[in-house]
């Protein structure tokens, strides 16, 4: 095989092995889990012409702001009308392009380590790696992550053309990532770090930082318009403290490197519960661990310098996420390793490249890569196995989590469709019980109104902890329906007439209390 050629027989290999092992995605539908709010529930995003567009640049359903990513489901639905395959196979293709990406990313990274390397067996492990992890599984099989393999194909692509130099079309990609998500905000530190190592450009980091420039102003715009859309979901620091937030992100660097070593008890959601004590044993132990492995690093830093650029590409992908600024019910989440774990996937293939020097090692070493990728592989297709389904999708997270109303909740919701209406009745029961200080608290602000009381700093307080636990508040109203569907009219009533006035805003509430309160 000719030098030339060789990169994209790598890339396609990659891409071929992505594909091949997210096939059975295929077979998924929409899940109740984002699907229903993003794709089922709304229609302005639905085809390809100037409506859609103009809709996808306003839209912040979610309080996310994506319009890359809504004018792809667009070009879907011209395509496909609502036929899932069709947006899982989309998918699928964007996530086997980042796969592609990813092992040109590699031969160079790992080519640039070592001059006049052979670096095609290495890149292709370490893709593979990266592609096939059953971590991959949520953005990949869901499709409401869209924006995650989308934004992640367009970030290695933008990795890759600062590897070559390419410094115009680097702008570009950052400005089409921070469209389809906005973890995309870490780009230009990213590449300050590649200057470093693997690219060893003999500059200051002042010139470095400088010379992105342009980078950083996208950045910079994303993260006041981020910021404006998030507004309403932010966690403040009056109900989640600085210390708290740091053993949170503590706890987050060292579960996305565990779950790659282990991909054990994969889960939808990993919920955050508050208040979060830090000297509890998981994020104890989790500083302990962030602590000396920054101590190691830093006295190795000169000896070591991939190990430092690893180190801080990962961190620094992580950093939106770890919950420093918390958004959202979630400890940590699956998808957010979709780019940060880039670097422990490079690793591995520069151990594959570290271990067949010796030539006795050579073919026990290319096995065992071949063996971890098959093991990944097949993790991979029982994880998909998951994302089928609604049913399957909260069966697995009440299983693995036990205590998560959001999975009780949403189980029931399954069950009430089944049209298993006690059993629906009962599980929404066991969300509400779990989450007992939000039902007070709906409760209580009910009770203020009633009395005519005014707003002040305690219904602010109330209303800021019933907005930040929607689940609360749709577990307590499909109790309520189940409830009169099974007779009890009068109970139905007063919980939705509870509901309607601790959140006004809540249409659902209102209109099944219209329904309840008709004669029969």
């Amino acid at each position: 095989m000719s030098g030339s050629k060789k990169p994209a027989v790598i890339a396609a290999l990659a891409a071929l092995g992505a594909l091949l092992v997210f096939l059975p995605s295929l077979r998924s539908g929409f899940v109740s889990w984002d699907d229903s709010m993003f794709l089922l529930n709304e229609t302005g995003w639905r085809g390809i012409g100037p409506r859609a567009w103009a809709w996808a640049l306003r839209s912040t359903v979610g309080s996310v702001w994506q319009p890359l990513a809504w004018l792809s489901y667009g070009l879907d639905f011209a395509l496909w009308g609502l036929d899932a395959r069709g947006y899982h196979l989309t998918n699928v293709l964007l996530h086997s392009a980042a796969a592609a990406l990813a092992a040109l990313v590699a031969l160079e990274v790992l080519g640039r380590a070592q001059a006049g390397l052979d670096a095609a067996a290495p890149a292709l492990f370490a893709a593979l790696v990266f592609a096939v992890h059953p971590l991959r599984v949520e953005s990949v099989s869901w499709v409401a992550e869209r924006r995650d393999v989308l934004s992640g194909a367009l970030i290695l692509a933008a990795l890759l053309a600062h590897l070559k130099g390419r410094a115009r079309a680097v702008v570009f990609l950052h400005a089409l990532a921070l469209l389809a998500k906005g973890q995309a905000v870490v780009l230009p530190a990213l590449l300050v770090i590649a200057d470093f190592w693997p690219l060893r450009r003999k500059t200051s980091l002042k010139a470095a930082v400088i010379e992105k420039a342009p980078l950083w102003a996208l950045s910079a715009l994303f993260i006041l318009i981020a910021g404006a859309v998030q507004e309403r979901i932010r966690w403040p620091l009056s109900q989640h403290g600085l210390a708290a937030r740091c053993a949170q992100a503590c706890y987050g660097l060292v579960f996305y490197a565990r779950k790659t070593l282990w991909p054990a008890d994969l889960a939808p959601l990993y919920e955050l519960r508050a208040p979060l004590d830090p000297l509890a044993a998981p994020f104890a132990v989790s500083a302990l661990l962030v602590l000396a492995g920054s101590v190691l690093i830093w006295r190795t830093r000169a000896r070591r310098p991939w190990l430092s650029a690893a180190a801080a590409f990962y961190a620094v992908s992580l950093s939106p996420v770890l919950g420093l600024n918390q958004f959202g019910p979630q400890l940590a989440a699956d998808r957010y390793s979709y780019v940060a774990c880039l670097p422990l996937a490079l690793l591995a293939g520069a151990a594959l490249e570290a271990a067949s020097r010796r030539e006795a090692w050579r073919r026990p070493a290319l096995a065992a890569a071949a063996l971890a990728v098959g093991a990944l592989a097949a993790a991979c297709v029982r994880q998909q196995a998951f994302w089928t389904d609604s049913e399957a999708l909260w069966t697995r997270a009440a299983s693995v989590d036990p205590a998560s109303a959001t999975a009780r909740s949403g189980l029931g919701t399954v069950r009430a469709g089944q049209g298993r209406l006690p059993e629906a009745a009962a599980l929404f029961e066991e969300a509400l019980a779990l989450d007992g200080a939000c039902v007070a608290a709906e409760d209580r602000l009910a009770d203020l109104r009633r009395a005519g009381a005014p707003e002040g700093p305690e219904t602010e307080a109330l209303a800021w902890e019933i907005e930040m636990r929607p689940v609360c508040r749709k577990a307590r109203v499909n109790r309520a329906v189940a409830r009169a569907q099974l007779g009890d009219r009068a109970y139905a009533v007063r919980e939705l007439e509870t509901i309607a006035l601790a959140v006004p805003g809540d249409s659902t509430a209102r209109a099944n209390l219209a329904r309840a309160r008709q004669p029969r």
